[in-house]
C-alpha cells in the first residue's frame, strides 16, 4: 500500500489513554524500537548474556544488592496499539469524528526475571527488597502527575483509501542484572528493567488501498 499525502502526528506531550497502567504493560506493545543500535530489552537477554553480566557483578556482599546496568536510559520509540482502521471501498467519502482524552504524566513500568520480584500492592509499583534504591534511583521520581484534556479529530476517508489511528510514543529503558545477598549467601538472582514512557501521541494515516487487497 502506498502512503499518500495525509500523514500527520498529533504530538501532544505525554498523552495517555484512559486504561490503567500495569507494572509491565509495555511488554504488550505492538513494537518497541531502540533509537541506538544494540539496544536490548530484558526479555531478549540470552543465557550467554546473563552469564556475562553476572560475571560483572563483582564479589559477594555480606548483605544487600550487587547490580550491573546493561542499558542506561536508552531512548526508544514504540507503537502501543492500533485504535481502529476504516477502509472505504465505496465511491463517496466517509466523514468520521474521533474523541479521546489526553492525560499528561510520567509513567514508570517495571519488569523482572529470575526471582527478583515486583511489589504490586498499592498505586505505585516497586522492586522488592529495596532494589529501586540500588539502581541509581531509576524509579525514584513522580509517576502520577496528571492533567486531562478532551480532544476531537474530524477526518474524511476518501474513496479507495484506508484510514488508521494508532498510538505511538517515546521513552527510555534502563535494565540490568542483580544478586541479593544475606550473610554472603545469594538469596535472589535475576534481571530488572525500568521502562519510562515520556510521550505518547496519536498518528492518523491515510493510505491508498492496494489493488491486490480489492480482489
Amino acid at each position: 500500500m502506498k502512503k499518500i499525502i495525509f500523514s500527520f502526528l498529533l504530538v501532544l506531550a505525554l498523552c495517555i489513554n484512559e486504561s490503567r497502567v500495569f507494572s509491565n504493560e509495555y511488554l504488550t506493545y505492538q513494537s518497541i524500537r531502540f533509537n541506538n543500535f544494540g539496544g536490548t530489552l530484558l526479555r531478549d537477554f540470552t543465557s550467554d548474556e546473563y552469564r556475562e553480566y553476572y560475571n560483572r557483578l563483582g564479589r559477594r556482599r555480606f548483605w544487600g544488592w550487587r547490580t550491573f546496568t546493561v542499558m542506561n536510559q536508552e531512548p526508544v520509540t514504540f507503537q502501543k496499539e492500533t485504535r481502529y482502521i476504516i477502509t472505504n471501498q465505496g465511491t463517496s467519502p466517509i466523514n468520521k469524528s474521533y474523541h479521546f482524552r489526553l492525560t499528561e504524566s510520567t509513567r514508570v513500568q517495571l519488569s523482572a526475571s529470575g526471582n527478583i520480584g515486583i511489589s504490586t500492592s498499592g498505586a505505585v509499583r516497586n522492586f522488592n527488597l529495596g532494589l529501586d534504591a540500588s539502581i541509581d534511583g531509576s524509579v525514584s521520581h513522580d509517576r502520577t502527575v496528571t492533567e486531562e484534556e478532551r480532544v476531537e479529530i474530524r477526518m474524511k476517508v476518501d474513496p479507495n483509501t484506508t484510514l488508521s489511528v494508532a498510538v505511538y510514543g517515546e521513552g527510555y529503558v534502563t535494565n540490568g542484572v542483580g544478586k541479593y545477598y544475606r550473610f554472603f549467601i545469594n538469596a535472589r538472582t535475576g534481571g530488572w528493567e525500568v521502562f519510562v514512557v515520556t510521550t505518547e501521541y496519536f498518528s492518523v494515516i491515510k493510505e491508498v488501498i492496494d489493488e491486490d487487497y480489492q480482489r
